[in-house]
């Protein structure tokens, strides 16, 4: 099966309660969470060994059969995942099940999380397609959970004739939604912070407001790492008070001092997802389209809301746009008709905060500015062209975007 939604839906705490309830359960073979962070847990090096040692561990009669295949060749780690697999994992098994063991009550489940963090795209399509072949033809029940972002090139291996009979997917989309759990954990985590802060007697016993708890849950956009990273700063510092510290989040108030950042752990998640980009100039204008034209156009003059429009808006190439795009799955979503959706609120607070993104900084002057021009351009165009009805729609959105850059200048 594979488990896929957006970056921070909640994937990896998904994967580790399964992992958790299997262990406790006897059902789990063996897991593994990649982490892009860790030297040990971002490539697969370890990942077959790891797996086999796991199954040792479950399957006590394999122990033998294992340090056998290893003993037999000591260099096994050296050649491909696919055979790691088949030699130390699956044959062993395979000659136990020939022998008559029966797997009926025997541990069925191997879970791996966080695929997308595993180092190159070639790889990570290369252990689904191991994983695949090693397994399906097995006499015995093994039941592999994959939890990642829905990466394209994912997508295009689950796909595949070789992995698609085997499959079952889950999406973590919008049928399923999050904000009552959302809010739930709000409410609970802000419960907990009043009861056991160090600081907990000068917190007002109001605090913080139903609107505030609302406020927070439509901040996350159905995204649970945008609650938890808020939750775990205002509760995470004894010696700040929790109120001050919401205000910050909330901007009512400066944080105490340069170190006091309050969500580091969604800057790292934005940080990553964008550094992965090929062409981050053209990603940029799309992104400076959605989150910056868009909301100050407001609907009043027009939306470049979906790949088409923003393609010829740019004069681009049909496709170009859902191209920059597909480089950012885990955070935006497109719709069956090229429709684009902002997968997490935040990302519009993280991108127009140069503090927050650095190199990424969408600055609002620019966005309008080149708005603006390329509006001009269309203007041009469509009146050399007499094409009296696109000559009135970009005569209308450059007024919009000029009334706009020039109401943000004045204040």
């Amino acid at each position: 099966m594979w488990l896929y939604g957006a970056a921070g839906a909640g994937k990896s705490a998904i994967a580790h309660t399964l992992a958790e309830l299997c262990e406790n359960n006897g059902w789990l073979v063996a897991s593994f969470f990649f982490w892009k962070t860790a030297s040990e847990r971002n490539n697969v090096n370890r990942f077959v060994a790891t797996i086999a040692r796991q199954v040792a561990l479950a399957i006590p009669a394999s122990r033998e059969l294992i340090g056998a295949a290893v003993d037999y060749n000591p260099f096994i780690f050296q050649q491909s995942i696919h055979v790691q697999l088949s030699k130390l994992v699956v044959e062993p098994l395979q000659q136990l099940f020939s022998a008559g063991t029966k797997f009926d009550t025997s541990p069925l489940v191997i879970i791996i999380d966080g695929l997308d963090e595993c180092q190159g795209a070639d790889i990570q399509s290369g252990l689904i397609k191991s994983l695949a072949a090693a397994f399906c033809g097995s006499q015995f029940r093994i039941r592999i959970l994959i939890a990642s972002r829905p990466e394209v090139y994912l997508r295009s291996t689950f796909g595949s004739s070789s992995v698609q009979p085997h499959l079952a997917r889950l999406a973590l989309s919008d049928e399923f939604s999050s904000d009552e759990d959302i809010h739930r954990f709000l409410k609970d985590s802000f419960d907990k912070i009043k009861r056991e802060h160090p600081l907990a007697s000068y917190i007002p016993p109001s605090w913080p407001s139903s609107d505030i708890l609302h406020e927070f849950t439509k901040k996350s956009s159905g995204q649970f790492i945008f609650a938890s990273t808020t939750v775990k700063y205002i509760g995470g510092d004894p010696h700040q008070l929790p109120h001050r510290r919401l205000d910050v989040v909330r901007r009512l108030q400066p944080p105490s001092s340069e170190k006091d950042m309050p969500y580091v752990e969604l800057n790292s998640l934005y940080h990553l997802v964008l550094s992965n980009v090929n062409n981050m100039e053209a990603v940029k204008q799309v992104l400076g389209v959605l989150i910056i034209l868009n909301p100050e156009l407001n609907g009043r003059w027009s939306e470049l809301d979906s790949t088409s429009k923003i393609d010829d808006f740019f004069l681009w190439q049909p496709g170009e746009t859902a191209a920059c795009l597909g480089q950012l799955a885990s955070i935006i979503g497109l719709g069956t008709s090229g429709k684009i959706f902002i997968e997490h609120a935040s990302l519009s607070d993280f991108l127009l905060d140069p503090s927050r993104s650095h190199q990424f900084y969408l600055c609002r002057e620019s966005v309008l500015s080149d708005g603006a021009t390329f509006g001009l351009c269309h203007l041009r165009k469509h009146a050399v062209l007499d094409d009296g009805v696109s000559f009135l729609f970009f005569q209308k959105f450059i007024l919009g975007v000029l009334i706009c850059g020039m109401s943000y200048i004045s204040v």
